[in-house]
């Protein structure tokens, strides 16, 4: 199967596609790891990866979603086993990495039912809350022993766990967690103007704020949309999905190239997970808002990677292009999220939201 694949289900397809290519240049059936780079080598797999290695997880219960397929949640398990084994570890340093493993291990969960699995992410969360700093500021910490730095790749996934947590096992507390860690980044990340999220804030010595606008990263968008869909879902207040969408807006109009609208490059290593997070996310959007704008980008930009990268099966950093190598896990993974976005879109059933009724609820097809 290769890129050039039509019909009614390509995007299907090439999904399916990415994720044999996935397996076949990046699962090392030894260690039960996603190795960090192809070529691999010992040198480059010298390094556990924590955060890619989770990201690796989701990409894996994408497959299994698209095609029920229990090889791949067989597989996802046991890749988070390993993670824990080569860390050491169930525990990071860093908030956000242990944020990420938490999500995917609950759509793992999700997907099984393991009571393994869902341990793990509720372990994980009661570390993640100690992120939260009880000073007049706030905020989720980035790195235990950095804790004067506030970033949004902390507080975006932990606002998102918090709201699904609540979905899956209904404590009230859990949904405080989430409007608090959300009101948090709003307040003092997001430009009120564009709707864009700036990477962190540093709390001074003085206790003057350095926020850091001129950071401005793909995946931070994504996961402030993300903890929006998930909030308006819950509560149905409107306010939430508008955040949502504003950031879609400001994140296509200014995160994307302005001649092919294809998202801009951001680099190789963690860089290169940045687009396919926002993706992950904006698909989430567009099945809750049914934005069209959000669709048609989506596929735009699946079609460029698919143009760059029909010879190898290799996802490069910059979508259209050939890949370079070795590419890192991270380059693959963002190429995967994006396609299993297209293709979960090509799968919907509806373009609009259904008509209400007299009543004002929803008809149901």
């Amino acid at each position: 199967m290769g890129a050039t694949s039509g019909g009614k289900n390509r995007y299907a397809d090439q999904a399916q596609w990415s994720q044999e290519k996935l397996h076949e240049y990046y699962w090392n059936d030894a260690s039960k790891m996603m190795n960090n780079a192809y070529p691999s080598t010992p040198e480059g797999d010298h390094a556990l990866n924590y955060w890619w290695k989770a990201h690796a997880v989701d990409a894996l219960v994408d497959g299994y979603e698209r095609t029920g397929d229990k090889a791949y949640t067989e597989r996802a398990e046991e890749l988070v086993r390993s993670i824990i084994a080569r860390n050491d570890s169930l525990y990071n340093e860093f908030y956000d990495d242990m944020e990420w493993l938490a999500l995917a291990g609950l759509r793992l969960y999700d997907a099984t039912g393991s009571e393994e699995m869902k341990g793990y992410v509720l372990e994980l969360w009661d570390d993640i809350k100690t992120a939260w700093w009880e000073d007049e500021l706030g905020g989720m910490a980035w790195k235990k022993d950095q804790r004067d730095n506030r970033n949004a790749c902390s507080n975006g996934p932990a606002a998102i766990l918090a709201a699904r947590l609540y979905e899956r096992f209904g404590d009230a507390g859990d949904l405080e967690w989430a409007k608090k860690i959300y009101d948090w980044e709003k307040q003092y990340l997001v430009n009120p103007q564009t709707g864009l999220v700036a990477d962190g804030l540093v709390l001074r010595e003085d206790g003057t704020l350095d926020v850091n606008e001129a950071w401005i990263f793909t995946y931070n968008q994504g996961t402030f949309i993300g903890a929006g869909v998930e909030l308006h879902r819950i509560t149905g207040e409107k306010a939430y999905l508008n955040d949502a969408e504003k950031t879609a807006a400001g994140s296509l109009k200014i995160l994307t190239d302005e001649k092919t609208g294809i998202f801009k490059e951001d680099g190789d290593g963690d860089g290169a997970l940045f687009k396919g997070i926002l993706i992950r996310y904006m698909v989430e959007l567009y099945e809750t808002g049914h934005n069209k704008s959000l669709k048609k980008a989506i596929y735009r930009n699946a079609d460029a990677l698919l143009k760059g990268s029909r010879d190898t099966g290799l996802f490069g950093q910059a979508w259209g292009k050939p890949a370079q190598n070795p590419l890192d896990l991270t380059a693959q993974l963002s190429g995967v999220f994006l396609l299993e976005g297209a293709a979960k879109l090509e799968a919907g059933k509806v373009d609009k939201p259904d008509k209400p009724d007299k009543s004002g609820k929803p008809v149901k097809k």
